[in-house]
């Protein structure tokens, strides 16, 4: 079950909701938390018992590693020693699930023995995120940082069905904090309707936008991997159908998982910020997929530059060597654990390569030239790395990918023998109309969180530009709002066809 779909949104949401209310009137808060865990298991079952099963396992054992890693803290190397036994697990987990197959095509293909059969995997939804999850609770467990909570809040936490299948990627300090506030309450008129119009924007952004573009992608996508082929125009329309897709895909399943953390009183960390707006591939990251960037960011890429900036110091080294350290060779290490997270194939290794590259080049230029590029430069050339990776994060393998990139970026490639005419089910004129629509929205009107600044929907920080060109479309609490917001569920309900999953469901 999706969220854009009839069954979540006409039954299990409103259920749910009248449920947490009950609780909370016949036990309080407490009885709430208990109730939204039930409902958070419930949800994610209905994807499987099994995966249900690898849930419930995973989110049991890790609490129990806390809690011996904090029972050791006097002795931090026998502590130490559980923390890394309780990443190791949930990565050989992780590993077994989604890259089991990925390495015995590796095998294969080196040819060191016979030829090994794939095996029958489990498609665990939501695997990488709450795993990761799990992994960062367990280091802030090491180092001290837990909030207090009882199993219950650290079960909502890692389950809590609005984040579960595709994130954002919470962090324990800032969701388990919100969980004992003595100001919150169950029912809140003006709560629930800044909720239900974050989650009617995403849910427009997903059925309207995303899935009417998805078509279009999918074909060229799809026709290049068949064999056909395609020339540069059609290659960019392609390009720019994916690129758009994904955008509206993702934010607009971050915006659903935001509003419905608000109709429960829980916010959640925001995921995107108008990234296609950013003028370098560094600021790009701090606003696209955001929680997965500030992840990475803080366990894994500050730990290895300050290990570089260690070692620089130590030997001495020279501006360059320095800078390789501490400024280089972490990104791009960082990026490819990133790029891999998302799947098992080359495809994304080479994915993680290309955008670990760009910020370590980025960072350079910004280290030995000193300058800044003019906003159009700066823009076009953080475009070109994010549609480059993107053809290579789409494509099923890279020789699908070569030949996309091929075409873009060679205008003189295969002109006079091809056209989108020879692609399944793509109208070219309706595709650029699309492109042109979608894009604009993306560069010119505000973001989500941006028309909702008057009741700011996420734990993050407020920025002092975030009502920036909202104008009349920012959201007030009046019926002319109201209005807007009933409409668009209306466009949206109206327009849901099967209830297609999100793309990051697939990793």
């Amino acid at each position: 079950m999706v969220f854009s779909s009839f069954q979540f949104v006409l039954v299990f949401l409103p259920v749910v909701y009248a449920g947490f209310l009950l609780a909370n009137r016949l036990g309080g808060w407490n009885w709430s938390i208990h109730f939204l865990v039930a409902a958070s298991f419930a949800f994610y079952g209905l994807f499987g018992l099994n995966l249900l099963a690898i849930l419930v396992g995973s989110v049991t054992a890790n609490f129990f590693l806390a809690r011996t890693i904090i029972a050791k803290a006097e002795n931090r190397e026998a502590a130490r020693k559980v923390m890394i036994l309780g990443i190791v697990a949930n990565l050989a987990a992780l590993g077994y699930l989604k890259y089991t197959n990925f390495l015995i095509d590796i095998f294969n293909t080196a040819g060191l023995a016979s030829q090994v059969s794939h095996i029958t995997l489990i498609n665990s939804i939501g695997v990488s995120f709450f795993t990761f999850i799990q992994i960062g609770y367990l280091i802030d467990a090491y180092n001290n940082q837990l909030v207090r909570h009882d199993f219950a809040r650290y079960a909502l936490f890692s389950a809590f069905f609005p984040c579960v299948t595709a994130g954002p990627l919470v962090l324990q300090k800032e969701f388990i904090s919100q969980l004992d506030n003595p100001n919150i309450k169950a029912f809140d008129m003006r709560r629930l309707a800044v909720g239900l119009t974050m989650f009617g924007i995403g849910l427009f952004k997903k059925v309207l936008l995303a899935d009417s573009i998805a078509p279009y992608a999918n074909s060229i996508f799809d026709g290049v991997a068949a064999g056909q082929v395609i020339d540069p125009l059609t290659a960019w329309i392609g390009t720019l159908c994916y690129t758009l897709q994904l955008y509206f895909d993702f934010s607009g399943y971050s915006d659903m998982a935001i509003g419905l953390g608000m109709i429960f009183g829980i916010k959640l960390p925001l995921n995107f910020n108008s990234p296609f707006k950013t003028t370098n591939i560094s600021d790009f990251w701090r606003n696209w997929h955001m929680t997965m960037t500030r992840f990475f960011t803080n366990y894994i890429y500050t730990a290895l530059a300050m290990n570089g900036m260690r070692r620089a110091m130590m030997g001495r080294m020279g501006r360059l060597p320095k800078f390789l350290l501490t400024a280089a060779i972490p990104p791009v290490i960082t990026f490819l654990v990133a790029g891999m997270w998302h799947g098992a194939g080359w495809t994304f290794v080479v994915y993680g390569l290309v955008h670990g590259l760009a910020i370590a080049t980025y960072m350079g230029w910004r280290e030995f030239s000193g300058r800044k590029l003019p906003d159009q430069v700066g823009w076009f050339l953080t475009m070109s790395v994010v549609w480059t990776g993107l053809v290579i994060f789409r494509s099923p393998d890279l020789s699908t990918a070569g030949t996309i990139l091929a075409s873009m970026w060679n205008p003189l490639a295969h002109m006079a023998d091809a056209s989108a005419a020879q692609f399944a089910g793509f109208e070219f004129e309706r595709a650029v109309s699309l492109v042109i629509i979608l894009g604009a929205t993306t560069l010119l009107l505000p973001n989500s969180q941006q028309i909702l600044h008057l009741d700011w929907p996420s734990t993050d920080s407020k920025p002092h530009d975030a009502a920036q060109d909202a104008g009349l479309l920012a959201w007030r609490p009046k019926l002319s709002s109201a209005f807007v917001t009933a409409m668009t569920y209306a466009i949206a309900l109206t327009s849901i066809g099967s209830g297609t999953s999100f793309l990051y469901y697939n990793f």
